[in-house]
């Protein structure tokens, strides 16, 4: 892979081109032979954890989506099957994908046509490699600057750079980027009452949509980014958002609602905020989003 360019060099903060004219997978070509067998090396305990909330997970379903519906029925040889109705592939823990949000000008990433992309292409290669956990709700906490979930708080890269050095954990690139704001613990504490409010008002912390936030990540080499909360971004949207740049400018896969408190415990118990992460997108072709599938290993 040739050398990439640092995110002042590119033309608007625009990766098209950069891994090729008919790349699909963006920042995912970072997550190369090499970064993947380092990331094996540190699963040491045999410890899995998983980052998915269960399908009919967050209740009631954000925005104007339906709760799913679970069917079960028995074959003519007695067999049980199953099937889902209203199953929206982006209400639990997901993955965005690159024909999930457009670029600013209305491309898609690498200015490919619709038909090339979907998350069939992440699907047939996989995700995997190292992962780093920025538990960054917890590190604000200590600071004074506690987070709270229905209040709108960016996070600077300052804020994610502060907290990885507490942490003591190097960039390497290709690394998949978890950060825990807290949202989905507080979620599940809640009332019905203020699960129900969230579903009409998502206001709640998350990434600042920056040239500085975007240069953190780009030039660390991050492969994918994915949070615990609604949409990565600070919510409500400021004039700029975070979405059609990291996805449709620089090629970044985003997570949202993943469910990260389990893996963040246990690094804080054993000072190790590094591990390997896979996750499986679904083989759909022309997928506009996909369950995570996701599985940590330390």
């Amino acid at each position: 892979m040739t050398e990439r360019p640092a995110y002042a060099d590119l033309p608007g903060g625009d990766a098209s081109g950069v891994f090729g004219p008919g790349d699909a997978l963006g920042a995912l070509n970072l997550q190369t032979p090499t970064a993947i067998a380092h990331a094996a090396t540190l699963v040491r305990e045999g410890a899995v954890f998983s980052l998915n909330a269960p399908v009919d997970w967050v209740d009631p379903p954000l925005f104007s989506r339906e709760q799913v519906e679970h069917h079960v029925f028995t074959t003519p040889r007695g067999n049980l099957d199953d099937w889902l109705d209203r199953y929206y592939l982006q209400a639990s823990s997901q993955w965005d994908g690159f024909l999930h949000a457009r670029r600013p000008d209305g491309d898609f990433h690498n200015r490919l046509p619709a038909a090339g992309h979907g998350v069939h292409v992440w699907a047939a290669r996989g995700i995997a490699g190292r992962a780093v956990l920025l538990d960054v709700g917890a590190y604000l906490a200590d600071q004074g600057r506690p987070l709270h979930w229905r209040t709108r708080a960016e996070i600077t890269a300052a804020d994610l750079e502060a907290c990885r050095a507490a942490c003591g954990v190097e960039q390497r690139a290709g690394d998949v980027l978890l950060i825990r704001t807290g949202w989905a613990s507080e979620y599940e504490r809640a009332s019905v009452a203020e699960r129900t409010a969230v579903r009409a008002d998502t206001t709640g912390p998350g990434l600042a949509a920056d040239d500085e936030l975007l240069a953190y990540l780009w030039d660390w080499g991050v492969s994918a980014l994915a949070c615990d909360n609604i949409a990565v971004e600070a919510l409500p949207l400021g004039p700029v958002a975070l979405h059609p740049r990291l996805i449709g400018l620089l090629g970044v896969p985003l997570g949202e609602l993943w469910w990260l408190d389990e893996l963040a415990a246990h690094c804080a118990r054993d000072g190790r905020y590094e591990c390997l992460l896979t996750s499986a997108p679904i083989n759909l072709r022309g997928g506009v989003g996909s369950p995570a599938n996701a599985l940590a290993l330390k």
